[in-house]
């Protein structure tokens, strides 16, 4: 009988335990992203909560307030909001406003230490937060406040949620409050907003009228051009803010929406009974585009579990890049990261991951380009293209991404689809006009002239006029060109493109190629030859023409201290000492463009460098202890970013394709697949499952001797390393 009792006791605590274990979490779930805040090398204006349409920034050592807000056309970067509590048993006012106070008194001596606050004379009452937490488009917060003035006890625990709508130009916080004391809390909420500007744009830029900002009244702020308004759940208001009445013991939740809009438009009402669903449903828009997009990418599995976060952090940057604001230029909007941009050198870097995910958004992104650049203008904003600045990469980087979408969808009536009065096949043979007349020096060379800008922005000078790598580059889109001409039946110009590529090709050798150094040198008008050491270079081993040994070559200077370095590839290696800058990093120098190691590492892989393409991504693989997406310019040698740049950035999509057509070595042809994977000893057993093609869905197991090839579920073939996996139509 006790053992009949003991079991059945034993059986109901194993089902109790199933009960309430915690739900494991996939990529298809924000909670898997999650990281603690003091594990994230960010500033406050770097941490996001971004929704499709707009983005915030929660501050650190605050249980409310946010900062750095952007819901274009409304846009208010410096703006601060916070809740202040004032308890009125004890006439104190509870700030939570820290982060400000401190940045006051670090910066300009002024405002109060957060150190002495609470019990220092004449020192401000503020909130202690205690715990915080990131995860896509929500941010936890813990904080306590327990003080005795004058034998009157104020007690309470607070927590909060804050996200961003999808729907509005809204930011949502939940906030459960816990009354500890004995008696009655009684507190107004007061609204706390600061700001000298709320900016509206248009097309043209900003719209009329003054951004000045002002008090309106407790709950609004604003200048002629916008509004702010501060509405709740909680009934009762007053002319201090929200009013609310606890008894002892008791724990209650209030939500609270903060809404941008235009000053013309109607003020939203005080007192909202919906908030809550509201918030939910921004919550529930974060989780179906993260199900999405785990639904429409391999998903990979592995027992290296950093191997296997880094993956979807990476796919994570990109979705971060993602906007379907209906104030943009396009239905969907693929942003460079905060800034509102879209850039085809940018967006080439995760131009396989976007066809993967949605193909027609691509198509989008490559017509959009079309339409705004028309051979001028590098930055397509969300309102239209800017300035007369341009990259020359903008031909190679439109190559890429029309390369990709073909490879995902075979689709080449691209070509006859009309942009700015052009078809996209007439706006790349412009591009190669363009290159040919106007950047084609005497000796038949590229030559940019003496910008650096128009190249990449390292602030030395050299890297100009006759640079290797836009040679090398137009020689692969002439090659290109030729294959698509004569997939077009145009022989003429198949012919053209091609001769034109190899005449090219024989020139940089001639002039370029420094054979003692295993480089490609600068050329400039004076016959001069310069070398500058750019990890710019590696982009030429994504090309099919490079001969054997000058790949060898060009390789041999990816080792520690020279390129390498412990997060990543320097982008101006340590012995260039005339070129080499720390600050701006991502191509000068001390740094490297979120991009780049994932694009050298996927080229070294399939140049048959499987260990050195490994040994650069899984450099690149250390910042994700330190960063929840990947920045736009992060250090080399520590894991930080400065603020002049972007905390996200979609380039880093490189790094998840790396990892499919390199370690997995997934090869996509028109009428082919192949699949050659490299296993390495610090991965161990991988899986990646889901590649699509031809209707098929195959995936690829990696053992420590052997891979595994699957078609829709079946085994197809086991095979050794080495060996190579190929079907055709």
């Amino acid at each position: 009988m006790i053992k009949k009792r003991l079991f059945i006791f034993l059986a109901s605590v194993t089902l109790c335990n199933l009960a309430t274990a915690q739900k494991k979490y996939t990529p298809a779930d924000p909670e898997y992203y999650a990281m603690h805040r003091e594990d994230i090398k960010f500033d406050d204006e770097q941490v996001l909560l971004v929704n499709y349409r707009g983005f915030i920034s929660p501050r650190q050592y605050s249980v409310t307030q946010f900062t750095n807000v952007w819901f274009l056309p409304l846009g208010a970067p410096r703006y601060e909001f916070n809740l202040n509590f004032y308890d009125k048993g004890t006439e104190r006012l509870i700030e939570d406003d820290v982060p400000t106070k401190w940045k006051s008194w670090i910066d300009d001596g002024e405002s109060h230490d957060p150190l002495g606050s609470n019990f220092r004379p004449n020192s401000p009452s503020i909130m202690v937060t205690q715990d915080e937490k990131w995860q896509p488009n929500q941010y936890y917060r813990s904080a306590t406040f327990h003080k005795e003035y004058n034998k009157k006890w104020v007690s309470f625990a607070a927590k909060s949620w804050t996200n961003v709508s999808f729907e509005d130009d809204e930011v949502f916080i939940k906030l459960e409050l816990t009354n500890r004391n004995s008696k009655d809390l009684n507190m107004a909420i007061i609204p706390n907003q600061v700001t000298e500007i709320v900016e509206q744009y248009s097309k043209q830029g900003a719209t009329a009228g003054s951004a000045k900002a002002e008090n309106i009244d407790a709950f609004t702020i604003g200048s002629e051009k916008a509004h702010v308004r501060v509405s709740s759940s909680i009934k009762t208001i007053s002319d201090k803010g929200f009013e609310i009445s606890m008894a002892p013991g008791t724990t209650q939740t209030f939500y609270f929406a903060v809404h941008f809009y235009d000053a013309n438009d109607s003020a939203p009402q005080i007192v909202q009974n919906d908030i809550k669903e509201r918030m939910e449903q921004a919550d529930k828009k974060t989780r179906e585009m993260l199900q999405w997009a785990y639904k429409k990418l391999p998903k990979l599995t592995s027992d290296n579990a950093q191997f296997q976060e880094y993956y979807y952090r990476c796919l994570l940057s990109v979705l971060m890049s993602r906007y379907e604001n209906p104030s943009y230029i396009s239905d969907v909007f693929w942003a460079v990261g905060t800034w509102p941009y879209t850039i085809s050198w940018d967006n080439s870097y995760s131009s396989d991951v976007l066809a993967m995910l949605d193909p027609e958004s691509l198509k989008g992104a490559i017509i959009t380009d079309f339409e705004q650049v028309q051979l001028k203008r590098t930055y397509v904003g969300w309102n239209g293209a800017h300035w007369d600045i341009l990259y020359i990469q903008e031909p190679f980087a439109l190559q890429i991404m029309i390369e990709a979408y073909l490879r995902h969808t075979n689709d080449y009536s691209i070509f006859d689809e009309m942009a700015a009065g052009k078809t996209v096949w007439q706006w790349m043979q412009a591009w190669v006009d363009e290159l040919q007349d106007n950047y084609t020096n005497k000796l038949g060379l590229i030559d940019v002239g003496y910008n650096t800008e128009k190249i990449i922005e390292i602030r030395t000078d050299g890297y100009n006029h006759v640079v290797p790598i836009t040679n090398t580059l137009t020689i692969d889109l002439l090659y290109t060109m030729a294959d698509w001409a004569k997939k077009r039946n145009e022989s003429k110009l198949e012919k053209r493109f091609f001769k034109d590529a190899e005449k090219l090709k024989s020139l940089v050798d001639e002039y370029m190629w420094n054979e003692e150094l295993g480089w490609f040198d600068n050329y400039y008008p004076d016959g001069t030859k310069g070398t500058i050491w750019t990890y710019h270079l590696f982009d030429l081993l994504g090309t099919d023409y490079l001969p054997t040994h000058q790949a060898y070559k060009l390789v041999s200077h990816l080792q520690e201290g020279e390129f390498l370095g412990k997060y990543g590839v320097y982008s101006i290696a340590r012995r260039d000492t005339v070129h080499w800058d720390l600050i701006d990093s991502d191509w000068g120098g001390g740094g490297q463009y979120a991009g780049m190691p994932g694009r050298i590492s996927r080229n070294l892989y399939a140049k048959g460098f499987a260990g050195k393409g490994w040994d650069v991504l899984k450099r690149n693989i250390r910042y994700i202890e330190h960063f929840p997406y990947l920045p736009q310019n992060p250090r080399i040698d520590v894991a930080e970013q400065d603020r002049s740049s972007m905390p996200v950035q979609i380039a880093a999509g490189a790094g998840l394709e790396a990892i499919v057509f390199g370690t997995f070595g997934v090869n996509i042809q028109e009428n082919s697949l192949s699949i050659k994977p490299y296993n390495h000893e610090d991965i161990g057993r991988a899986l990646l499952e889901d590649v699509q093609w031809n209707n098929d869905s195959y995936s690829i197991q990696l053992e420590r001797k052997t891979f595994s090839i699957y078609k829709n579920g079946q085994l197809e073939t086991t095979k050794f390393y080495g060996e190579t996996y190929s079907i055709t139509k």
